[in-house]
């Protein structure tokens, strides 16, 4: 399909999208508004299965249309007298075409977009969770998405930073993070097949000298490659959370591992693995309404459950793939290849070379007896916040 013809179709569906809300603007009622009625019915999810994928075709066009869209809305009206109230009804025209937009298929885009970001750093930033502050729609198919970010020391999540994300109908922009002070940046592993080092024992030292009454984040590196139910089995009578698992993904070709990918302890679970428990509508403002779900996810063995969990990692693997423009701008990691990592992975399967755990110090020390772990990196040290 040419440019022409697109900015044709664009251009009808917006006619039609413009004639009904202007009516509003102006008060005027329109007989024959096709439109108003398309979409008082789309909000209300009372169109038929045609006429809504009709309604989602037009809006699945704004994506092909991105590049004509940057031009039009930012034409110069110098020769237009009410160029003022023009930009008025303009703004309110597309906040409302805007909502429609991200509020459109199921799950809804801001939706996709916020699993995407959540999952990025999930998988990419070891013992770090988004937490999304709110979604804030403007108008001219614009949106905002914030929220902090958090990491588990102890029994406590403490903020570690927040990120600010801006988004242009499918294209995002660069995440503005904001790191606190007390984010360690210098934290890695060991792979396996690295001779040991210095750097990878020293840490035990520093758990020495820690008073009692404090508790740790700590990365540690195993002497080999685990399965997953195999090393949870090792923590099951061990006074620590596990928090973070680091997997073998090809990427991994020096001795410290900076920069690793893994799964967190609770699975990162997707709108289709829930289960939907009970459901409640009422109507909200224009022609919205206001639905509460409550869903449920799987249940998972807190220390087995291995085959569900790998499962879910590569599943969050291949949703990140679909989205990689997204994923490659939110993740800390340059030139990040998703599909060389899922392919490898599908070969070779999830082998884990090490752990963030969270804990009492002192716990966390009497790991040093054990023969299985190749070494320790000591993150973030909190005053004894610890349930047991």
């Amino acid at each position: 399909m040419n440019k022409n013809t697109l900015n044709h179709i664009y251009q009808s569906f917006m006619v039609d999208v413009y004639r009904y809300l202007l009516s509003l603007y102006h008060n005027e009622y329109i007989a024959e508004d096709i439109m108003q009625e398309k979409l008082k019915d789309y909000t209300e999810g009372n169109l038929s299965g045609d006429e809504k994928k009709s309604i989602e075709i037009e809006l699945e066009k704004l994506e092909d249309y991105q590049e004509f869209l940057d031009e039009q809305l930012n034409i110069d009206d110098k020769n237009n007298s009410n160029k003022t109230c023009f930009n008025h009804k303009k703004a309110a025209i597309s906040g409302i075409i805007t909502s429609i937009f991200y509020s459109s298929r199921d799950p809804n885009r801001m939706e996709i977009y916020r699993d995407v970001i959540q999952s990025t750093i999930a998988i990419t930033e070891p013992n770090v969770r988004f937490g999304s502050g709110g979604t804030s729609v403007g108008s001219f198919f614009t949106a905002t998405m914030t929220g902090e970010l958090k990491k588990l020391v102890g029994s406590d999540e403490i903020r570690t930073g927040e990120m600010d994300i801006n988004f242009f109908l499918v294209k995002i922009g660069y995440p503005e993070k904001k790191w606190f002070q007390n984010q360690n940046h210098s934290l890695f592993f060991s792979y396996p097949k690295s001779s040991k080092n210095d750097a990878m024992v020293k840490d035990w030292k520093k758990l020495e000298k820690l008073r009692e009454g404090t508790v740790a984040e700590a990365y540690i590196s195993f002497d080999k490659f685990y399965e997953t139910d195999e090393i949870l089995k090792k923590f099951e009578h061990k006074q620590v959370t596990s928090v973070w698992f680091a997997v073998d993904t090809g990427f991994e070709n020096t001795d410290f591992i900076d920069e690793p990918i893994g799964f967190p302890y609770i699975p990162i679970w997707h709108s289709d693995d829930m289960t939907l428990t009970t459901k409640r509508e009422k109507k909200g403002i224009l022609f919205s309404k206001i639905v509460s779900e409550s869903k449920s996810s799987p249940n998972v063995d807190s220390y087995g459950s291995g085959k569900l969990r790998n499962e879910n990692f590569i599943k969050t693997l291949d949703f990140l793939n679909e989205y990689n423009k997204i994923t490659s701008k939110v993740s800390s990691i340059p030139k990040l290849d998703l599909q060389k990592g899922i392919d490898y992975i599908n070969s070779n399967g999830v082998k884990i070379y090490g752990m963030v755990i969270t804990g009492p110090s002192k716990e966390i020390l009497k790991l040093k007896q054990e023969q299985w772990i190749k070494g320790i990196n000591v993150g973030d040290v909190q005053l004894w916040n610890w349930e047991e």
